[in-house]
C-alpha cells in the first residue's frame, strides 16, 4: 500500500481555537494527534494529542509534576475549564511544544518509508503532500497500523472497516473542502 491508497481527510483546527474546542475534536473522531491549519486551510502544525495536555496544567505543575497533588477534584475541575479561555495558538507559542514543520510524506511513499516517517517524528499523524506541497490529506497512526497488520497477515472485520472508512467520510455534509474546520 502507498501512502495515497491509507490518505484520510481530518477535522482541523486553527490558531484561534480553543483548547476545549480541540480536546472535543481528538475525542469525537478519536483522533491521536490535531492537525492545525492556517487561515487558507493550509497545515502549519501536527499537535500530538497528549501535547495538548500543556493548555490544562499550570506552568508550574509541568516545571514540577510533584505538585499536580496540591490540587483536589474540585480544583483540577476548575483548571480544565481553562481549556476555554486558552488556544491553540497559546500551545504554539510555548516553548515546550514540540511541535514544528507538519511531518509529510509523499502519496507515493510506500508503508515502510510511512512508518520510518512516523518514526523519526514520534508523531501519530503524518501529512501527505506531494512535491509542489499540495495536501491530499492525513494518515492516521491506526489506519496505518491496520495496514500493517493486514499486510503480516492479521487481517479482520475491524481491520477492513478501518481500512475501507474515513475518520470523515468524503462527500459527506459533514465535511466541507478537502478537511473540516473545528469551530
Amino acid at each position: 500500500m502507498r501512502a495515497q491508497d491509507l490518505v484520510e481527510q481530518v477535522p482541523t483546527v486553527t490558531r484561534q481555537t480553543t483548547g476545549a474546542e480541540a480536546a472535543r475534536v481528538v475525542a469525537e473522531y478519536r483522533l491521536s494527534a490535531v492537525v492545525v491549519a492556517d487561515e487558507s486551510g493550509r497545515p502549519i502544525a501536527v499537535i500530538p494529542g497528549s501535547q495538548l495536555f500543556g493548555l490544562v496544567l499550570p506552568r508550574w505543575v509541568r516545571d514540577d509534576r510533584t505538585l499536580v497533588h496540591a490540587y483536589d477534584e474540585k480544583g483540577a475541575d476548575e483548571i480544565c475549564e481553562r481549556l476555554n479561555e486558552a488556544t491553540i495558538g497559546d500551545l504554539l507559542d510555548d516553548e515546550k511544544l514540540t511541535a514544528s514543520k507538519p511531518p509529510s510524506v509523499l502519496p507515493e511513499d510506500t508503508l515502510l518509508e510511512i512508518a520510518s516517517a512516523m518514526d523519526d517524528a514520534h508523531t501519530p499523524m503524518l501529512l501527505v503532500e506531494d512535491k509542489e506541497g499540495t495536501y491530499y490529506g492525513a494518515l492516521t497512526m491506526s489506519r496505518v497500523l491496520a495496514a500493517i497488520a493486514t499486510a503480516a497477515g492479521q487481517d479482520s472485520d475491524l481491520i477492513r472497516r478501518r481500512l475501507e472508512k474515513d475518520i470523515i467520510l468524503r462527500g459527506t455534509p459533514e465535511q466541507s473542502g478537502p478537511t473540516r474546520e473545528a469551530p
